[in-house]
This record gives structure tokens, sequence and C-alpha cells, in this order.
């Protein structure tokens, strides 16, 4: 029987490489599994993360002076944070019927009149996501 010696060597690099692989791998894995868990123990770290985030990314601006005719209500406009991104920004209107959340894509800087505030009825962001496409 013969048996090549460059064969093998070759053979044994490559399970080390295999080797190295796998063991990068594991610890990445070990290191992911640890960070969601650190996160999971500080629910409202996440939460403060988010608001933040909520408030640096698209805002409620009232403008006031009356709107649709009646000086008691105030304009309403969702306003884009972002100068170089268009968001999708999630308002939601509380009125006496109820709550209603709608998603408004809003270009780069740009605003947009979400209705009229006032006599019960107010609006808050509640969720927003930068686009990477244009509008």
């Amino acid at each position: 029987m013969v048996i090549r010696l460059d064969a093998v060597a070759a053979s044994s690099q490559n399970q080390r490489r295999v080797r190295t692989i796998l063991l990068a791998a594991a610890a990445l894995a070990a290191l992911s599994g640890c960070q969601s868990a650190t996160e999971k123990q500080r629910p409202e770290a996440n939460a403060e993360a988010q608001s933040g985030d909520v408030a640096n990314c698209a805002k409620i601006r009232v403008v006031s002076g009356g709107c649709g005719g009646n000086s008691r209500f105030t304009e309403v406009y969702v306003d884009n944070m972002h100068k170089d991104h268009a968001v999708r920004a999630t308002v939601r209107k509380h009125s006496q019927e109820g709550d209603d959340d709608t998603d408004h894509a809003i270009a780069e800087g740009g605003q947009l009149f979400v209705g009229c505030g006032g006599g019960g009825t107010s609006f808050v962001v509640v969720g927003c996501k930068v686009l990477k496409a244009k509008l």
C-alpha cells in the first residue's frame, strides 16, 4: 500500500481549517446567546432604547390657529427627523371612538398632515422605521 504524504498533509490542513471555523461559529453562537439573555434581563433598557429611537425618527407637531374651519382645533403633522432617509411612521389617533393606528411614508426631512387635533382627539407616534429606498 502506497500513501502519498502530500495528500495526508493537505487533508490534515483541511481538518484544522474546518475545526477553526467550527470553533469560531460556536463562539459566535455563545456570544449571541449571552447578549440576548442580557437583553431579556433588562426589558426597561429595551423600552427606553425603542422610545428614544421613535423620538429621533419621527415626531408629532401641532400647529395652532384652527383646522378644518374650526378655530378650536389644531393642525397635526408628523415630521420625519431624518434628513437623508424616508421613514415609515405609525401614528396612533386617539379619539372618543377609540384608537386607530395608521402607517405613513414620509420623504427625507419631510412632513405629513395627519389630521385635526383637539376636542378629545390626539395623535402620537407609536412606531417608526427608516426606509432604505428614497420615496
